[in-house]
C-alpha cells in the first residue's frame, strides 16, 4: 500500500532479510497452587536496525520499532493465556472430584455407617439379651 508505493518489495526484503539484533526467547516455570505454569522472557541484544535509515521509509522504521517494543508484551499475553488455560483445566479437575466426593463417595459412605450402625446395634440387643438370659439362668 503507501509502504510499497514508496519502497520496492526488493528493497523491503533487503532491508528486513538479516537482523543484527541477538534475540532470545527463554522459558522458565513457576508453581500456583500445584500448577506448573510457564514464565516466559525475552532478550534482545544488539541494534535492530540492520538497514541505512536513508534507504527506508519512515513506517519500516517504526513498524521494526513497533515490533521490539510489543514483543515482550506478546509474551507477557501468551504467558497469561497459557496461565489461565492451565489453571482453568486444573480448576475442572477439581470440580469433577468435588462433585466425585459429593454425590458418590460421600454418600456411600454415610450409607456403610448407617449399615455398620445397624448392625452394631443389632449385635447390642443380641448381646443384652444373652447375658438377661444368663442372669435368669444363674438366679433359677
Amino acid at each position: 500500500s503507501n509502504v510499497s508505493s514508496q519502497m520496492s518489495k526488493a528493497s523491503l526484503e533487503e532491508a528486513l532479510m538479516f537482523p543484527k539484533a541477538k534475540t532470545e526467547a527463554m522459558i522458565s516455570y513457576k508453581n500456583i497452587m500445584s500448577v506448573k505454569v510457564p514464565r516466559y522472557e525475552y532478550k534482545c541484544e544488539g541494534k535492530y536496525y540492520t538497514y541505512s535509515l536513508v534507504d527506508t521509509t519512515a513506517e519500516i522504521d517504526n513498524a521494526v520499532s513497533n515490533f521490539y517494543k510489543i514483543m515482550p508484551l506478546m509474551l507477557r499475553v501468551a504467558e497469561l493465556d497459557k496461565t489461565i488455560n492451565l489453571l482453568a483445566d486444573e480448576i475442572e479437575k477439581t470440580r469433577r472430584r468435588v462433585n466425585a466426593l459429593e454425590y458418590i463417595l460421600i454418600p456411600d459412605l454415610e450409607e456403610t455407617i448407617k449399615f455398620i450402625t445397624m448392625k452394631l446395634d443389632e449385635m447390642a440387643r443380641s448381646t443384652n439379651s444373652a447375658i438377661m438370659r444368663i442372669k435368669e439362668i444363674i438366679r433359677s
